[in-house]
């Protein structure tokens, strides 16, 4: 069996340095130096002040973080995207907020403005969730404009946008907050963990005390909180991650390379939005002209002992836990979730494996031409 996904954290030699540092401080937990030291480079990594930056202990505890520290009103509706993993759903629950499910864009996969103002005109609307479909970048632009226009806080959920909110945040300041998820799946792993970014000091302070029972500088809790610190194995984990950031971002760009060359060679496949445009993924994702070409090639591959995986399902609003929450005619998510499909995708990967996958696609493909 070729797995559909095989993670890759840094290997034992490379953590011992950091796991001695643990030793000698007896430091464990609580923002301790490794963990502190980790958010200093995190935020050299995406250009923005240490004080901008909050770790957490995973993406969707993050999430309902960023939603406690905006101050949603309770019970107000969350717009968000259906097309996304549960946990986007998982974390408004969690701030006391209810999913509301609107449509995606069939080009870019993401959530619209405008879709949101008309929302809006019938509904009590109190924050939106954009999700950065498999790290490609949203329109950021019509996103700061909603927010200055409206007043409705705006969360970014870019899960898998390690590498592109670095390279987005290179070329322009975002005043957006925005959760990046450090876990094992995707190009920057840590294991479990995530972090968030920010573009205001007093904003990033509300989230850590979000996060660690309310307290700030004192044991009296400030407001209520839970606790999602990342502990200081995390925070060795981070660094030794960090530390080899350059050959392992060569390492996806390399996959990236192969992989687009291979779908291009099949007329019947597209990508994802903006795969290999100038940033890493770790999700290798084909688009199908119609679901019986889909499932025939997954059927192809899987006789052959190649894995897959449709990564998001038939969207949140079909799992059995959200289906009884409000949603708006979602006829390009069903159409997404009937015509895509996750490739094998994962650092180690060589040439003749897509020689093998992309050739099994290709003859099945053409067996009714």
């Amino acid at each position: 069996m070729i797995p559909v996904l095989k993670p890759l954290l840094p290997v034992t030699r490379d953590i011992v340095p950091y796991l001695e540092r643990i030793d000698e401080n007896r430091y464990y937990s609580n923002q301790g130096p490794l963990v502190r030291l980790f958010e200093e480079r995190l935020a050299t990594h995406f250009s923005i002040h240490p004080d901008k930056l909050v770790t957490s202990a995973n993406g969707t505890l993050a999430l309902t973080q960023l939603l406690n520290a905006s101050e949603v009103k309770k019970g107000s509706y969350c717009v968000m995207p259906s097309w996304t993993f549960v946990a986007t759903p998982a974390s408004v629950i969690n701030a006391g907020l209810i999913p509301f499910f609107i449509d995606v864009g069939l080009n870019d996969w993401a959530i619209h403005p405008e879709d949101v103002r008309s929302l809006m005109r019938s509904h009590d609307v109190g924050a939106v969730i954009v999700v950065s479909p498999f790290g490609a970048n949203i329109d950021v632009d019509a996103w700061e404009k909603f927010y200055v226009d409206t007043g409705v806080p705006v969360i970014i959920d870019a899960a898998a946008g390690f590498d592109s909110q670095s390279v987005l945040r290179k070329s322009r300041p975002v005043s957006l907050p925005t959760m990046v998820s450090l876990h094992a799946t995707k190009v920057f792993g840590i294991g479990e963990g995530a972090v968030v970014l920010s573009n205001n000091e007093f904003f990033s302070k509300k989230i850590r005390m979000h996060g660690n029972f309310g307290f700030h500088g004192s044991r009296e809790a400030i407001l209520t909180g839970t606790n999602t610190k990342l502990n200081e194995y995390m925070g060795a984990v981070g660094l030794a991650a960090l530390d080899n950031w350059e050959q392992i971002r060569r390492e996806w760009q390399d996959l990236s390379n192969v992989f687009a060359e291979f779908v291009q060679t099949c007329p019947q496949l597209s990508f994802a939005p903006r795969f290999n445009q100038g940033w890493v993924s770790s999700y290798g994702i084909i688009n199908f002209r119609n679901q019986k070409d889909r499932d025939r090639v997954r059927e192809s591959l899987k006789d052959h002992h190649i894995d897959t995986i449709a990564w998001w399902g038939k969207g949140c609003h079909t799992q059995a836990a959200y289906q009884t929450y409000p949603q708006q005619s979602l006829p390009h998510t069903e159409s997404l979730s009937s015509t895509t499909l996750g490739l094998p995708f994962w650092r180690g990967l060589q040439r003749k494996d897509y020689e093998t996958i992309f050739g099994i696609i290709s003859t099945t493909l053409e067996k009714d031409i």
